[in-house]
């Protein structure tokens, strides 16, 4: 690099950090800010692309450190079975199934990728190796070049978004750059390190010129559907993976950049997908109801937790102390248990004096995590009570979410006790109590109203114990879930040293 294009580079880099610095300043008040003011009235993609202009046609190679083996791609794992009830092409590329139709699903091919190559690293079964390079030949023959960049694209239609022809996905660009890199690694063949390269430079174009990225009232966004308005999280996070792994593995600088761009994003937005009493999957809307990520399936707090751990992981890699935050704020809000990073249900017990009938709708629905369809527990008894109780010793317990199947029947008249240093104390009244949030929910032909309250005073104890005073218009109180919200930074610093594996520290 001479050194007029390296003075250059230093300038950018200058701005860019001077940027990232006032966009934190100012992120409290984050749906003011604009980023053409903090770049001088500059737009960013200007500023973006003159900082990227320096860098291109310079090739990134592998770190020395990294030249005999890879570390992991981030999020991904070696299970190939997952793949095995997938549709196949003639070839056993995975297609996505969907309205009956099949379809070469950037998102879902890189992905096998991925666990196909980390299947190989951990086990050396050739047929992972196999099925990995005739994946990469498939993206080799398909990539769509566009100006200076390279996209996978997809003619599936997904409902809810305003898709148009062919569409190119963030986190399938995401998948495809650690992708191209292991291919490169494998086969030391420069075309596929450089078509990494080309596949980071999409995230520095809108999508209306084929690229993914979309404009949120002035931060740039990485979309997982082409749809600028969709702002879908977990594909987000997903994609920003990718662009990790680029700077990290070759030491590439847009990429670099790129993420910081995102990381700065997601500061000044992820306010916006707290619900009060869950996460929203995206920023698209039904009927006037949000999208939440935690209200359909037998699991269907598996989107949320999925943000509470990319989001840890995102901490983990930058130190940005508001996504540790917010994780432990969605964490408060989980219900049941988070499965897949540990196996522990949320309350030690729960129970009720008094229920009309505790086989059928007893206390088990009020943390099954099927808030949004389903049974529920109910009482028709004045003065029955609920008593949950934690684990060990518990701090902040600040305030609690109902999720009723009507209006009619969601607790008015109620008071709240704490157990501790072996003694029942009186919490408040739910006179006493801000009412923070409402919300509502229907699936099918299930309703559910959610109120999130807060106490007056968070409390310290090891049981929370409700007492129902009085029953409503209806005489019934029928809840298909209650969640309590405190501390639970136990759980979070489980949940964070998981995510050290895809620590890149060098």
């Amino acid at each position: 690099m001479n050194r007029k294009v390296y003075g250059l580079l230093v300038v950018a880099l200058l701005i860019l950090a001077s940027c990232a610095k006032k966009t934190e300043e100012k992120f409290a008040d984050a749906s003011k800010i604009e980023y053409d003011q903090l770049f001088n009235e500059s737009s960013t993609a200007e500023v973006s692309r003159k900082i990227l202009a320096t860098t291109i046609g310079s090739l990134f190679k592998i770190k020395d450190q990294y030249k005999d083996s890879l570390p992991i791609f981030p999020f991904s794992n070696s299970n190939v079975a997952i793949f095995s009830s997938y549709p196949k092409d003639a070839k056993g590329i995975p297609m996505l199934s969907y309205d009956d139709e099949n379809y070469y699903y950037p998102i879902t091919y890189t992905r096998a990728a991925l666990s196909n190559y980390q299947n190989f690293i951990e086990t050396k079964d050739p047929q992972a190796k196999e099925n990995f390079l005739t994946i990469v030949q498939y993206i080799e023959e398909h990539v769509k070049d566009i100006k200076d960049f390279s996209v996978l694209t997809t003619s599936v239609l997904v409902h809810d978004y305003q898709l148009k022809g062919d569409w190119t996905s963030a986190m399938g660009q995401g998948f495809a750059i650690g992708v191209m890199i292991q291919a490169y690694h494998m086969t030391q063949e420069e075309k596929y390190l450089k078509l990494s390269q080309r596949m980071v430079r999409s995230f520095d174009y809108p999508i209306e010129e084929g690229g993914v990225q979309a404009n949120w009232d002035g931060y740039p966004f990485y979309e997982e559907y082409a749809d600028p308005n969709s702002h879908v999280l977990n594909g987000f996070i997903f994609s920003l993976g990718g662009l990790y792994y680029s700077y990290k593995v070759t030491g590439n600088e847009e990429a670099r950049l790129l993420f910081e761009q995102g990381i700065n994003s997601l500061k000044a937005r992820i306010n916006r997908y707290d619900a009060s009493f869950t996460s929203n999957y995206s920023k698209v809307t039904h009927n006037g109801i949000d999208k939440f990520a935690s209200a359909i399936g037998n699991d269907p707090d598996h989107y949320h937790e999925l943000v509470i751990y990319q989001l840890l992981t995102l901490y983990n890699w930058t130190k940005e102390e508001v996504l540790k935050e917010y994780a432990h704020k969605f964490l408060k809000y989980d219900t049941g248990n988070v499965t897949e990073y540990y196996d522990q249900n949320k309350y030690k017990a729960i129970e009720a004096s008094h229920s009309i009938d505790s086989e059928a709708f007893g206390v088990n629905h009020l943390n099954d995590e099927l808030w949004s369809w389903g049974n529920y527990w109910s009482t028709n008894k004045v003065g029955t009570t609920l008593t949950f109780e934690f684990w060990r010793e518990t701090k902040d317990i600040e305030g609690i979410v109902f999720y009723a199947i009507s209006e009619d029947t969601l607790p008015t008249d109620y008071e709240v006790y704490v157990y501790d240093q072996g003694k029942w104390v009186k919490v408040c009244h739910s006179s006493e109590i801000h009412k923070k949030h409402t919300n509502y929910y229907k699936t099918d032909n299930y309703e559910t109203f959610i109120v999130t309250n807060y106490f007056p005073t968070s409390v310290k104890g090891t049981k929370v114990k409700l007492v129902f005073n009085s029953l409503g218009s209806t005489g019934l109180i029928t809840l298909r879930e209650c969640n309590l919200l405190f501390d639970r930074s136990h759980e979070l610093e489980m949940i964070e040293r998981n995510t050290d594996r895809y620590l890149i520290q060098r």
